[in-house]
């Protein structure tokens, strides 16, 4: 077995899921940039192989990585009616009192238990900045470091956050750690792309946190100011999560937050949207046609009690979707995939409300929807097509998460159970090895960093827990 760390040119997969069929004793060549670039279905004398059940990494497409110090701490009932707002009170404590060392243990931690839930990219959606003392932005510095001690593959979106709510109700005190003059993003934006320039490992993109924070024509300016830059390669914007951000919009604006963005022409296939739970059909409509992504994080949703967009004619049209852990409640990309399907059911009275008459089986739906989704929301392209068994392969990056007997009872299935067997009747599987940019970050369920990365997150954790919950009560 080669170790973890190394980049084989060549790799076999007892079983592995490519574009859509299953292929057994499949050989993937690897090219020094990481790249697929031929596929045999033999498996040659002296090439590594790999057992168990192979797929396609998933791109994390929305994550805020701090917030994984918080799921047991909320919890617990805030008042009588708990809800996102009193959430985010806690979220606020932890947020204000993070110091640059804390932001990169707890992303570190973070990042490594992504890669074990099937992702191989994250999209970290990043309303800190300067950190500490420091008068440069510094929290970047953090995420980027946690990515290249785990490997994880890295888009970052330095986030613009700059009122409480619509009409530019000044920001509240928890607030203040996330805000930014229009210039001073700008000029950070440019520190950015000194830092991360054209061929680093770490690619860039923008974010407006939400319409209530960001005022529309804000918005619009910068989206427009840095339109032409190839650097940035998506954007991205919380919307419609919840009733009262939706009532709120309308009030100000005439037309709900999807509308609004729509009406302004600021939609396009650069654009991602985050949540879009209380969005009108007619509004996931116009997201469709613009070709826009939408992003759901169907845990976090759910554990903040956001609901569910209601999204069986969004794809059934060819609407683009990925998938999040946003606060990192869980960090499974298969979990999530589940969780989709489940709030579908519980929302419509029905099951398998997900699946089509071209794929009834919906985890093999949601698996491709989202494989080819999380790409298309961070500005890369998904493959092109299905390579033949002696064609060139399809111009894929080499990212692949391998489950071994573990997970579930696929070994009792048929082919076109396997995916079914590991969305919904595997127990929280984890992969055993995987593979990010054809590098080995995760071999045997063993990472080279883990014994330090989780002995550092638990002090971190240890030392933040009375601090955040003197911040709760007193801050």
């Amino acid at each position: 077995m080669q170790p973890e760390g190394t980049a084989p040119s060549a790799v076999s997969f007892a079983n592995l899921w490519w574009q859509g069929r299953w292929l057994r004793d499949a050989t993937l060549s690897i090219d020094k940039a990481g790249h697929c670039i031929g596929l045999s279905e033999e498996r040659p004398r002296g090439v590594p192989c790999i057992g168990g059940l192979t797929l396609p990494g998933i791109v994390d497409a929305h994550c805020h990585a701090f917030q994984r110090a918080l799921g047991p701490w909320t919890q617990r009932a805030a008042s009588q009616r708990d809800d996102f707002w009193s959430w985010r009170e806690t979220m606020y404590a932890l947020a204000g009192r993070l110091q640059c060392d804390d932001l990169e243990a707890i992303s570190a931690r973070c990042y490594l238990e992504l890669l074990r839930g099937g992702y191989t990219q994250v999209a970290e959606f990043l309303y800190l900045h300067r950190l500490g003392v420091a008068r440069q932005p510094n929290a970047d510095q953090a995420i980027a470091r946690a990515a290249q001690l785990t490997g994880i593959g890295l888009t970052l979106l330095p986030t613009l956050y700059q009122h409480a709510d619509f009409g530019g109700a000044p920001p509240r005190p928890g607030q203040l750690p996330f805000v930014r003059s229009t210039a001073r993003f700008l000029e950070d934006w440019q520190e950015l792309r000194n830092r991360y320039p054209a061929g680093s490992p770490i690619g860039l993109g923008i974010a407006f946190h939400s319409l209530r924070a960001v005022d529309i024509d804000v918005a619009a300016s910068v989206a427009q100011s840095l339109g032409d830059d190839p650097l940035c390669r998506c954007l991205h914007v919380h919307v419609a999560e919840q009733p009262a951000e939706v009532a709120a919009c309308v009030r100000q604006h005439g037309l709900p937050p999807v509308a609004l963005l729509a009406s302004r022409g600021l939609l396009s296939a650069r654009w991602a949207l985050i949540h879009g739970t209380h969005a009108t059909e007619a509004e996931l409509a116009q997201l469709r046609a613009s070709r826009a992504t939408l992003v759901l994080c169907p845990t976090t949703e759910a554990d903040l009690g956001d609901g569910c967009p209601a999204v069986e004619a969004y794809l059934a049209a060819g609407g683009h979707l990925a998938i999040g852990s946003d606060s990192n409640i869980a960090r499974s990309a298969l979990g999530e995939l589940r969780q989709l399907e489940w709030s579908q059911r519980l929302a419509r009275g029905r099951r398998n409300v997900l699946a089509s008459a071209q794929a009834p089986a919906v985890a093999d739906r949601l698996y491709q929807l989202a494989a080819a989704g999380g790409l298309h929301a961070v500005g890369q392209a998904a493959p092109s097509g299905a390579a033949a068994p002696s064609g060139a392969a399809a111009p894929q990056r080499a990212d692949f998460v391998s489950y071994d007997g573990d997970a579930g009872d696929w070994q009792l299935q048929e082919p076109d159970e396997f995916l079914s067997t590991l969305v919904f009747d595997a127990p929280a599987p984890r992969a055993q090895q995987v593979m990010v940019a054809g590098r080995w970050v995760i071999r045997d369920g063993v990472h080279a960093h883990e014994a330090a990365i989780e002995a550092r997150y638990r002090e971190t954790l240890g030392r933040l827990r009375t601090i955040v919950r003197e911040g709760v009560h007193h801050g």
